[in-house]
């Protein structure tokens, strides 16, 4: 055993004679009398025991290759290359299905003296491999290969124990019938057109698969390929080729019911889904999806998303060239032009990539869900919170952040007007004609207002019978004043409702600001102060007042010195 243990422990630069491991097998047979042996191919898969290794009563294991009997880890892939490249080695394994436990595998190159790989196994509780030595459970192992013989009538007139493992029918039970009892209904179209086609000319025929009846009712696949070897004087009948392919067609089921799953799923969801490949052409699209943008499945994005407005398709472009160029995120919200409806619909698009382990970027997946509605109740909500809802002028608070926006603009000398109109006696108007025509009388007087100030000025209402224009770059008091005594010419005129004419009077007044110093609420108090001066009147003429400027940071000091 010291020269087992020499062969095991050190590394050779060489593979080692053929006389050397032929010394190493006697002494570990002599060590390990009962130890599980096997032979291998230099592939792994398991060959027959020759004859000449002598044995002593070791069991000889059975199986489609080592990997069968044990866990396959980096221990055992090194120990074999080990094997190949020295001619011996040991390492350690765990049996399958009993992970707890480790034991000890010798591999001994012998092709040169016995044509095989021999392993000899021996499996105790420790790590070590001492004790008492613990044979391996072996797990049965149906063969995958198997052969019939059939006449030219498709008669069995023999089969091989492999079949029989296989399909659990016994050679008895088999041989006399016809092969298309043992298939499945539904295959046996398609078996007797591969039959007719093969009989017409001898060799092989295509191969095709088909479902056989296990003796336990159950249905194995088997690819079978027949051999028209009927005129062949050493066999006279067709030689059938069965290949078990039950495992492969199990994941090909198993895959498809997935796609079957994830199908129904796509077509279940509210949203449009589409794929797209790395060129931009389409893979995929869902049902939902042509209902949203109206376009029947095309060939690419562009075309598939073709109803997206023309304002738009920039975004779009942008977001599907972060996607599939740099395998960014983007979610977007577009507008859909769906002819011939003139209604305006609107969309979400949510861009994710798609890319290989490697990283490389070969598509993009998007949901495309529809928030018309949503859209709209958003744009309601910032219309009711930004306009009056009676008059349809701005509200205050809109009016004034207008205004604010306005001063903060940096436009250094722009010059402003803020025009602040109230309507005299509206009390009377209600309480003579009620408060329907009040709010008759408020929309009209809105209207003219709106009608009367000039593209980009802005007219709110903020207060029951109180309206306030702002006016940018007016240009100076005169041109403030020549627009606030249009306002007041405009509201002249007699107001109609439903319980007769209203006379309306106005009182107007101006403030005047230039720079960025100003203060809104400052502007705003000094033209009020101006309105009640014109109430005081009572002509419903305008006046004016001058705003005072807040002195600004960078001019601080040279104010300070004039004041």
């Amino acid at each position: 055993m010291d020269l087992a243990h020499d062969v095991f422990d050190r590394k050779h630069e060489e593979h080692m004679d053929a006389e050397l491991l032929e010394s190493v097998l006697t002494s570990l047979l002599a060590m390990y009398p009962e130890a599980p042996v096997a032979a291998h191919r230099a592939d792994g898969v398991m060959a027959a025991m020759p004859d000449s290794v002598p044995l002593r009563r070791n069991p000889v294991l059975k199986a489609r290759s080592g990997l069968d009997l044990i866990m396959h880890d980096d221990c055992v892939l090194k120990g074999w290359e080990r094997v190949l490249a020295e001619g011996a080695a040991r390492y350690p394994v765990h049996p399958a299905g009993q992970p707890e436990i480790t034991g000890i595998v010798y591999g001994l190159d012998l092709r040169e003296t016995h044509g095989v790989i021999l392993t000899l196994e021996v499996f105790a509780p420790g790590e070590a491999p001492h004790g008492t030595v613990s044979r391996t459970e072996i797990p049965e192992v149906t063969p995958r290969f198997a052969t019939l013989c059939k006449d030219d009538h498709g008669v069995i007139v023999k089969i091989d124990e492999a079949m029989t493992q296989i399909l659990g029918w016994s050679s008895e039970e088999m041989v006399g019938r016809r092969s298309t009892e043992f298939m499945h209904p539904e295959d046996r179209a398609l078996a007797i057109d591969n039959w007719m086609e093969m009989l017409a000319s001898p060799g092989p025929g295509r191969r095709v698969r088909l479902r056989h009846r296990h003796r336990d009712e159950s249905w194995v696949w088997l690819e079978a390929t027949n051999h028209n070897l009927l005129d062949d004087p050493d066999h006279r009948c067709v030689v059938s080729e069965m290949v078990d392919i039950s495992e492969e067609m199990a994941a090909h089921e198993e895959l498809r019911a997935r796609e079957q799953l994830l199908d129904g799923l796509a077509e279940a969801i509210p949203v449009g889904l589409f794929q797209v490949d790395a060129d931009r052409h389409i893979v995929y699209t869902n049902d939902r999806l042509h209902e949203i943008l109206g376009v029947e499945r095309a060939d690419t994005v562009e075309a598939q998303l073709a109803t997206v407005a023309d304002a738009d398709q920039p975004v779009l472009g942008s977001a599907l060239d972060e996607v599939l160029g740099e395998g960014l995120q983007a979610d977007i919200e577009v507008e859909l032009r769906l002819p011939p409806s003139p209604e305006l619909r609107f969309c979400a698009i949510s861009l994710r990539a798609l890319s290989q382990d490697d990283g490389t970027i070969n598509g993009a997946i998007a949901c495309v869900a529809d928030i018309t509605d949503s859209a709209r109740m958003r744009e309601e909500l910032k219309r009711r919170a930004t306009f009056d809802e009676l008059t349809g002028c701005y509200n205050r608070a809109s009016i004034m952040r207008a205004l604010e926006a306005n001063i903060a603009s940096g436009q250094r000398q722009a010059e402003r007007a803020v025009v602040f109109v109230d309507l005299d006696c509206f009390k009377t108007t209600n309480d003579q004609h009620g408060h329907a025509a009040g709010d008759e009388l408020l929309s009209i007087v809105a209207q003219r207002l709106q009608s009367v100030v000039r593209d980009g000025d802005m007219v709110g209402r903020i207060g029951g019978d109180e309206f306030l224009a702002v006016c940018p770059d007016i240009g100076g008091p005169d041109q403030a004043m020549k627009l606030a005594e249009r306002l007041a010419q405009a509201q002249r005129e007699e107001v109609c409702v439903a319980k007769g004419s209203i006379v309306v009077r106005v009182s107007i007044g101006v403030a005047w600001s230039s720079g960025e110093g100003a203060d809104a609420d400052a502007i705003v108090a000094q033209a009020d102060n101006a309105m009640y001066e014109s109430k005081r009147e009572g002509a419903g003429q305008p006046k004016l007042a001058i705003a005072v400027e807040v002195p600004s940071f960078e001019s601080g000091s040279r104010h300070s010195e004039d004041a």
